[in-house]
């Protein structure tokens, strides 16, 4: 339920009430009392008097019971558009539009305190065969499981992106390619050592990977990205399912020896 659905409950829920009371102060309670024989003077006192009691129901149902109702729906709407804003749906790290600006705010953290920062593109190797062999939906479950196993496998500062596709940026805080290399070759060398069980099948899964590392030239960060990205084509070229870093003058070389 977003915010209009809410909005809009609690508007008929106020009508319904103004609607009822009217109902009861015009004709139940004068004509009870008449029927009562209650005298006519005393008539008006008692709906006065009456309609006083339901004002002060109402606001207590209104303030304790509808407006909390309201506030949590709205509450709930505002996280599950937040969560939606800033995750990818379906593997439930950083979407895009999030993490580029996760990206932004570490280059220029990194910049400022004059600290190394690092970036690593990840790709799933052959994607599109298992698709085509598996279908969609295994290649979804590969694309999840790879995800998870990069955040279960980097640090809590660490920031693991959806790119785009089966591509992942991975930003790693106070790192360089080669401090990053060794973490990120153990997940790959993990995903690649363990196949994915999927409707009997045990699909083969791996990883490439390319790492740059913020320098003094770079004024934008998508140009760490970009040796990133030269990287991981390297990394592709040269047999995929490693680790390669690109530095500034794009001298890209394997980062570890791989199995």
């Amino acid at each position: 339920m977003g915010f209009k659905s809410a909005i809009n409950d609690l508007a008929k829920s106020l009508r319904r009430m103004i609607f009822v009371n009217m109902l009861v102060l015009t004709l139940i309670i004068p004509f009870v009392l008449l029927a009562l024989g209650v005298e006519t003077s005393k008539i008006a006192l008692i709906t006065a008097t009456s309609g006083f009691i339901l004002c002060a129901v109402n606001f207590l149902f209104i303030s304790n019971y509808c407006v909390r109702k309201t506030e949590d729906t709205l509450t709930s709407s505002y996280e599950s558009m937040q969560n939606d804003y800033l995750y990818d749906e379906l593997t439930q790290v950083y979407n895009r539009r999030a993490g580029l600006i996760r990206l932004n705010e570490e280059f220029a953290r990194a910049k400022r305190n004059n600290s190394t920062f690092s970036v690593a593109m990840v790709d799933a190797d052959y994607f599109k065969k298992i698709n085509d062999t598996y279908g969609h939906i295994a290649g979804d479950n590969i694309l999840t499981h790879i995800a998870a196993t990069l955040r279960a496998g980097l640090r809590e500062c660490d920031v693991v992106i959806r790119y785009g596709g089966e591509e992942f940026l991975i930003l790693l805080p106070e790192t360089s390619s080669k401090t990053a290399a060794m973490p990120l070759d153990r997940l790959r060398s993990r995903l690649s050592k363990n196949k994915y069980a999927y409707q009997g099948y045990q699909i083969p899964v791996s990883i490439s990977i390319g790492i740059a590392t913020i320098s003094a030239l770079d004024d934008d960060p998508i140009q760490v990205v970009q040796r990133a990205d030269n990287a991981l084509y390297t990394a592709k070229k040269t047999g995929r399912n490693r680790v390669v870093y690109g530095q500034q003058n794009q001298d890209l070389r394997p980062a570890l020896s791989h199995a």
